[in-house]
């Protein structure tokens, strides 16, 4: 072989090798197979206990929140429930339902529980002889909202678990869609409160999943000014800004992002976009802490931070 064309083969191998890579930098979703997210799924099975269900840190007794986290999370990657222990966090679920009754916030908590409930591939209308589906409804009011006053996540948790169940053009879940939209303020984004000030990005993007989950077309006024909110919030390091750009609001605004049929990875601001800025606050136990600096509610942001990563929503399909 020549000089000449030793040098062109290795010239060709080049760009093909930096072609490839440009677009390993853009991918999305990212696979099961990624490191870094092989790595978080890793952190989450490490909570997991022998009755199947998972606490937040290691040793914790297993909670019905964080084992919802985690089958919406797991389920997304499609990994069988059995998982790594004896136990089935499925099982756990059904066992414990009478838990829900002890947790702040019921509402939601039934809502992301119903979610986790379909994830898992129950129907919620009949799990274990409970109708979750009518336990949900149960909560409308005649204002359209869905749980208690002057709170909306709960609203949004209630859309999606009726969502889950197939119920995505019920009443309940048309007036709540309603009464969300009603509630959004003239920045575009929502406030935790449902309040006229006070919007968040975290807010902001559960709201959006939530009202895409109830049918809104993703060309509609309150999701593209939604959109708009959550831009205006984007940081130059492409997270979004909650105290700063952190894993949590990361997390939610990709899973909005994706809800409206968007690429988080095409909201770049410079050569950063919100899933580098997510894998960047990743440890080397696999979890995602809240800051580089702070940990915060790790076992929930790398649920999200996987449901978000690997191309998932809410509910969980």
């Amino acid at each position: 072989m020549s000089v000449s064309s030793y040098i062109m083969i290795m010239l060709v191998a080049l760009i093909c090798g930096l072609g490839l890579a440009a677009q390993d930098m853009n991918l999305y979703p990212l696979p099961a197979d990624n490191p870094q997210v092989k790595s978080a799924a890793s952190f989450l099975l490490s909570r997991q206990n022998a009755d199947g269900g998972f606490g937040s840190s290691t040793g914790e007794e297993s909670g019905l929140i964080p084992t919802c986290e985690a089958i919406m999370a797991m389920t997304a990657l499609n990994e069988n429930l059995s998982y790594q222990k004896q136990g089935n966090p499925l099982h756990y679920l059904l066992a414990n339902h009478a838990l829900l009754a002890n947790l702040s916030n019921v509402e939601a908590q039934t809502g992301r529980f119903t979610v986790a409930l379909a994830a898992a591939g129950v129907d919620p209308h009949n799990a274990s002889g409970r109708d979750y589906a009518a336990i949900l409804k149960s909560y409308s009011k005649p204002t359209g909202g869905i749980g208690k006053e002057n709170y909306i996540w709960d609203d949004a948790w209630a859309i999606m678990g009726l969502a889950a169940a197939g119920e995505s053009h019920s009443g309940p879940v048309s007036k709540a869609a309603q009464y969300l939209k009603g509630t959004q303020t003239s920045s575009g984004g929502w406030s935790w409160n449902g309040a006229p000030k006070g919007e968040d990005s975290d807010t902001t993007s559960i709201i959006i999943c939530a009202l895409m989950a109830a049918g809104e077309n993703s060309s509609s006024e309150a999701i593209q000014n939604g959109l708009n909110y959550l831009r205006s919030e984007q940081n130059e390091d492409g997270g979004f800004s909650s105290l700063g750009s952190n894993a949590a609001t990361d997390g939610w605004a990709i899973l909005a992002i994706r809800a409206a049929g968007q690429n988080p990875r095409e909201w770049k601001i410079g050569s950063a976009d919100p899933v580098i800025h997510l894998l960047s606050l990743q440890g080397k136990d696999g979890s995602f802490w809240w800051k580089k600096d702070a940990q915060g509610m790790t076992f929930e942001w790398t649920a999200n931070g996987i449901l978000a990563l690997a191309g998932g929503s809410l509910p969980v399909k």
